[in-house]
């Protein structure tokens, strides 16, 4: 499935709103909680979806912000590929999906010594 995008008249909206100025606001784009960035978007603008695309399918002007190449970038690398991960996981447990245990595998044919904090081979 395709990750659906604003349409044009949505994203001249958006730029007129911002005033060709960053909207990225808060801890979601790596800035102070509260604090917006506001840099200037001559240099490079894109789209963000506001509430995960992944989770929202919202694509009105609402969900739509004008934000740097810079506060997208973070937004995208901290917030949004975990969120979407963790969406599909939680979707997995909910349908009975289990994924592979990544847990610690004891070596075979040892046995742990506790003096000695190690993993050590048992002769058969």
């Amino acid at each position: 499935m395709s990750r659906a995008e604003f349409s044009k008249k949505t994203k001249r909206e958006a730029l007129k709103r911002s005033k060709m100025k960053c909207e990225a606001v808060g801890k979601m784009y790596g800035l102070e909680r509260g604090q917006r960035c506001s840099s200037p978007l001559g240099f490079g603008v894109e789209f963000d979806h506001i509430v995960l695309d992944a989770n929202s399918k919202d694509d009105s002007l609402e969900n739509c912000a004008a934000v740097c190449i810079r506060c997208h970038r973070w937004k995208t690398a901290k917030h949004d590929i975990p969120m979407a991960a963790k969406t599909v996981r939680m979707q997995d447990k909910h349908l009975g999906i289990k994924s592979k245990g990544r847990g610690f595998q004891k070596p075979a044919n040892t046995k742990f010594n506790w003096s000695t904090g190690r993993y050590e081979r048992i002769d058969a």
